[in-house]
């Protein structure tokens, strides 16, 4: 007797959001304010309600102005961790109509008729609400005081990051947004040349932080520079 045997396939359909978007992200948090620069570093990001002075207590989690079908974290729920964790505050404003926060406050800077915050992922201005705005593992999330009148977003890289005390090392500014060489940017006293480069000479053991600034841009992300004694 032939034994006839049926493979049944079962085709489960999951969403992309459902595949790639999980209830919590590691994210880098940088804050530049007015005058300098009020936060940087990585932190956990979490699905959370958000309570501010001037807009009060609502969720913050994806789901605002139906953005998201889950919850998820998003940038303004980093950015409430971020203070938090730090020990400083942030104020906004709620919108009813758009079911989001506006940022009117972080730390000591506040929004004027002409300066407002912006708000960037991995160097590209966000398109929706801080609440709406979904991140993921890995992502740079920027707050960027007066961004809209700045000529660039500035990004400090270099090849490597342990150096003998006495050399020099090569560092690179560019514009984050568009890869763009920048000149005459500072970064450890030196100013960069035409192609966005510069030598940094260290004299100071153990770790130094360089941060590249230029009068009409956002200033740049940090990196660390462990300086050991010579061999």
């Amino acid at each position: 007797m032939r034994k006839i045997c049926f493979i049944i396939i079962v085709l489960v359909h999951c969403s992309a959001e459902t595949q790639t978007l999980d209830p919590e992200a590691i994210v880098n948090v940088r804050i530049e304010g007015d005058e300098n620069t009020i936060f940087e570093a990585f932190i956990l990001s979490k699905v959370k309600t958000i309570t501010t002075s001037s807009g009060g207590t609502h969720r913050c989690d994806g789901t605002n102005n139906n953005a998201s079908a889950i919850p998820v974290p998003t940038m303004t729920s980093s950015l409430d961790i971020a203070v938090s964790q730090e020990g400083f505050t942030w104020d906004g404003t709620y919108s009813t109509l758009y079911d989001d926060y506006t940022i009117v406050r972080i730390g000591n800077t506040s929004r004027t008729s002409s300066k407002f915050w912006s708000t960037l992922v991995d160097y590209e201005f966000t398109q929706v609400g801080g609440c709406q705005q979904k991140v993921k593992h890995g992502q740079h999330l920027l707050f960027a005081f007066d961004g809209f009148n700045k000529a660039h977003f500035l990004k400090l890289e270099t090849l490597n990051s342990i150096v003998q005390i006495g050399d020099s090392l090569t560092v690179l500014v560019t514009d984050g947004r568009t890869g763009e060489p920048i000149h005459s940017a500072t970064v450890g006293g030196m100013l960069t040349n035409a192609t966005g480069h510069a030598q940094v000479t260290f004299k100071n053991l153990g770790a130094q932080r360089l941060k590249a600034e230029r009068s009409d841009s956002i200033r740049s992300n940090t990196l660390v520079i462990m300086v050991t004694a010579r061999k």
